[in-house]
């Protein structure tokens, strides 16, 4: 690491730093003129400004409604959620070292990829989404932080995950014409601000802002319990008989792409998403391997309607008689965009649901219509496309699973202890 990188790495963290410790970075008159404690957390104040900042990038990174029959409960979870950051990062510095600068920078990672699922420039996207990156890194290197925590703290129980991720290859080879699901999860339990009943009623609010188009990985970041929420909710391949028999039911009959309504499991509601299945041995079409281009035309921010529109007729005009993406890749070129134009290779399945939806029908040497970002009209091409016959799951992923697994029941009984153990005092709001 060179010593600007290193400095850069200090700057940030001193300036999160401040957040932590309860002094709010915002910009003037961006919300309340007014700062006032609304709880405190083992002597760390919690602020109205801290609040309101993390209801916003809530809001604004998952897509839910923010109707007034939703809004009493948002706050509660907004407030719970600060608090347990709260607890999670003194809890994390307890294991000293460098751990504050490592996870700084890997919450700062976290930060680029939740904000440029689709191709977009992430400090582009915050910007027009008037998230704050400091909100954003804090809320991920907490989660960092907590991952540390009980991976230390609970090292025995990971111990033996890479032993069953190699047990539960062998099974897959073994039945390789059995049914195989990939699935993403969200997994809500009750919490000190949110007993069963109003948990149940969250799920149910979540499915439906799911089936309107809501984030579902970023809701899994905000709300879920679960070890995967980190990785946007994705749990993996597992044999479709080897599931718990409340999840099997909900899924096993649904196609790709499919969201399940909220599933009771041992007190906890869950929600399940379905990516891709693989029947007699047959891989799903989603398991595609495929390399993306995008074509970027520049557009200003105040662009009109009636000139995006005509500027949308001038690129289908020019792609008109273009027959590969290197002619593409050259007609981006001639429209001075900065970005690359080759995005780079992913399966299907990994792709953000927003753009796999427009990708999913295209073969190789097709494109999307133009689609205004913020940063102007885009035209997302298939560059190549391999279709596999079949693709086991790797050592890696299926020990992510398992110490997913592992994470969901531990997380949820050590934060509740650590809830306790915590001095907590609220202020009356003004």
């Amino acid at each position: 690491m060179t010593k600007a990188t290193m400095t850069s790495i200090l700057c940030q963290f001193s300036r999160l730093m401040l957040i932590v410790a309860g002094i709010s970075v915002f910009s003037a008159g961006a919300y309340s003129a007014s700062v006032q404690v609304i709880a405190v957390v083992d002597g760390r104040p919690i602020t109205n400004i801290d609040f309101e900042e993390r209801r916003h990038f809530l809001i604004k990174t998952t897509g839910i409604n923010d109707t007034p029959e939703l809004k009493e409960q948002i706050d509660k979870d907004v407030l719970q959620m600060l608090i347990d950051d709260e607890i999670k990062i003194r809890e994390g510095f307890k294991y000293g070292g460098d751990v504050g600068a490592t996870a700084l920078q890997r919450a700062n990672d976290l930060v680029d990829l939740s904000f440029s699922q689709d191709g977009e420039n992430p400090e582009t996207v915050m910007e027009e989404l008037g998230i704050s990156r400091d909100v954003a890194a804090k809320k991920f290197m907490a989660d960092v932080l907590w991952v540390s925590t009980l991976k230390n703290r609970f090292a025995d129980q990971f111990a033996g995950a890479r032993d069953e991720a190699e047990a539960e290859l062998e099974r897959i080879r073994a039945n390789a014409l059995k049914p195989q699901i990939n699935l993403d999860e969200i997994v809500l339990v009750p919490e000190p601000s949110r007993n069963y009943a109003e948990t149940l009623k969250l799920g149910t609010q979540i499915y439906q802002a799911l089936r309107e188009g809501a984030d579902f990985g970023r809701i899994a970041q905000q709300f879920s319990i679960a070890g995967s929420s980190q990785n946007g909710g994705k749990l993996g391949w597992s044999l479709t008989d080897r599931l718990p028999d409340q999840i099997r039911d909900a899924v096993e009959n649904l196609d790709s792409g499919s969201i399940t309504q909220p599933v009771e499991i041992d007190g906890a509601i869950a929600i399940f998403r379905v990516n891709a299945i693989r029947l007699d041995g047959k891989a799903d079409p989603l398991e595609a391997q495929i390399r993306i281009g995008r074509l970027l035309y520049p557009l200003p921010r105040n662009t009109d309607e009636q000139t995006a529109n005509s500027i949308s007729r001038k690129i289908l005009d020019d792609l008109s008689g273009l027959t590969s993406c290197d002619e593409v890749s050259q007609l981006h070129e001639q429209y001075g965009a900065s970005s690359e134009f080759d995005l780079g290779t992913a399966k299907l399945t990994d792709v953000a649901p927003r753009l796999r939806s427009l990708l999913v029908n295209l073969d190789a040497g097709q494109w999307t219509r133009p689609i205004r970002f913020s940063e102007g009209m885009a035209v997302f091409a298939i560059c190549e496309k391999i279709m596999p016959s079949l693709i086991l799951p790797t050592i890696e992923e299926l020990e992510r699973s398992i110490q997913s697994r592992h994470f969901s029941v531990l997380s949820s009984r050590y934060l509740s202890r650590l809830r306790r153990q915590a001095v907590i005092e609220y202020k009356e709001r003004e």
